[in-house]
């Protein structure tokens, strides 16, 4: 027979209520804590591996930024020093570009101007070398007729002709260095074959054919100026020199032009047939 809930007494009701709070308060078994445990340390664990592999991960990164960034800036440190290598040489190349727009821009005004400036340079070596020594004159003057001539032939281009021009002067001066000798007629008197030596630019001087007499030229009044024997014997020597016949020595000699107008550098006395100029176009002997 079921009994009615409200025919128990008070003290009953309130233990039943009580039961299942009663229940929940029981410990559990040891089985079931060490489950509870693996289970935990399980999870420590996987959590534990999981921040490791990101912080090695991190540490792969970082290592792989540390080589990038060296990488860098040792290829900075390259272009830098290329970079200070090649400004000057790219400064010089501007500047060449430079002068040769400028050339570029002037070549019109350049091309009208170079016959003109062509003629003035044949007339200024028509001047210097009459002027000069009176030596192969006609053999130089007649180089200067040729270059007049050319100045007027349309089958020569303006770079021909200027290069024409320059090996002329470039010939003339030739004649300001070393020892030559030559046979031809004596300066006003044609008649008489000489033998002529020629010092630079500083002495000109004949020496007859049979060695008795000989002359220096004197600028200052265009004429010969008779020889003494000693002078004679310097300019055998000096003759001997220019024909490689004699090992270079001292010659002492006049001057044919004045003192004044003479560098160190061309006393006759510090030339030597080992600095002789180039042969004439006359036969040498």
């Amino acid at each position: 027979m079921r009994l009615s809930r409200s025919l128990l007494p008070r003290s009953t009701r309130a233990l039943a209520s009580l039961l299942p709070a009663l229940v929940l308060m029981v410990p559990l078994s040891p089985a079931a804590h060490a489950d509870d445990l693996r289970s935990s340390a399980a999870q420590h664990q996987q959590t534990q591996h999981e921040f490791q592999s990101r912080i090695d991960a991190a540490d792969d990164e970082t290592r792989a930024l540390l080589v990038r960034l060296r990488e860098a800036q040792q290829e900075a440190s390259r272009l830098e020093s290329y970079t200070a290598e090649v400004k000057p040489l790219n400064a010089d190349r501007a500047a060449r570009i430079e002068r040769q727009r400028t050339a570029l821009t002037n070549l019109d005004a350049t091309r009208e101007a170079l016959p003109g400036l062509l003629r003035q340079q044949v007339d200024e070596l028509q001047s210097f070398i009459e002027q000069d020594l009176p030596f192969l004159k006609q053999e130089r003057l007649a180089r200067v007729e040729r270059l007049r001539d050319n100045l007027s032939n349309a089958s020569l281009s303006n770079d021909e002709r200027l290069d024409q021009l320059l090996n002329a002067w470039k010939l003339e001066l030739s004649y300001g260095q070393g020892l030559d000798t030559w046979r031809g007629g004596l300066i006003g008197a044609e008649d008489t074959e000489v033998q002529y030596l020629r010092v630079g630019r500083v002495g000109l001087y004949y020496l007859a054919m049979d060695g008795q007499y000989g002359g220096a030229w004197k600028t200052a009044n265009g004429s010969w100026q008779v020889l003494d024997d000693s002078a004679l014997a310097e300019l055998r020597l000096g003759i001997s020199m220019a024909r490689d016949q004699q090992a270079p020595n001292l010659v002492t000699l006049p001057l044919s032009v004045p003192v004044e107008s003479v560098e160190l550098e061309s006393v006759p006395g510090a030339t030597s047939a080992s600095t002789a100029a180039p042969r004439s176009e006359q036969e040498s002997s």
